[in-house]
């Protein structure tokens, strides 16, 4: 098929299928042509692309479709898919998916124009801090447990390899919608 420019400028967010992705996207589309990527695009239509961060070949192909079908600038990538389990236990996914997939995603995004990253990481890197202290941005980095871990490397990752591309580091603090709370 012919790439036909997009009217509007071009959001793709990682993590499409999931509660954070479905809603950015809900409140982004007014204003932007928002496309997606997720392992599975079972309720995003046909503007995801299916993209398994743990592989190259599947990360490139689902940028080269999406480059077809809109072109090769991005006005924002919003990378929130990241693997996250309930043990608190170490799993190889966390470096695999978290890690080296923001660092796969960012080298694969070196041939596009990309006017801004913003990773949604957690506020679970910092150190702890008694009840009532502040957390911010100046706060030290020491992640307690596995997942945060895996979210600090992916920033160092992102610090490394993020080329031209700026980017931004979006510490969640909490994630709350109609049904969850986290």
């Amino acid at each position: 098929p012919t790439m036909t420019p997009p009217d509007k400028p071009v959001v793709a967010i990682t993590g499409i299928e999931g509660g954070i992705g479905a809603a950015l996207a809900a409140a982004l589309s007014p204003d932007y042509t928002v496309i997606g990527f997720d392992r599975d695009c079972d309720k995003s239509g046909e503007n995801c692309f299916p993209m398994d961060l743990a592989s190259d070949a599947s990360v490139e192909l689902a940028l080269r479709k999406a480059r077809e079908r809109f072109g090769g600038r991005i006005a924002s990538v919003v990378h929130l898919a990241a693997y996250f389990d309930f043990t608190g236990e170490q799993n190889p996914l966390y470096e695999r998916v978290n890690v080296e997939g923001t660092r796969r995603l960012l080298k694969a995004l070196q041939s596009f124009e990309v006017e801004q990253f913003l990773y949604a990481g957690t506020m679970l890197v910092h150190a702890p801090v008694w009840p009532g202290e502040r957390i911010d941005e100046t706060a030290p980095i020491d992640p307690q447990w596995a997942y945060p871990e895996s979210k600090a490397a992916a920033e160092a990752a992102i610090r490394e390899a993020h080329g031209d591309i700026p980017y931004v580091i979006l510490r969640l603090a909490g994630v709350y919608g109609e049904e969850t709370a986290v």
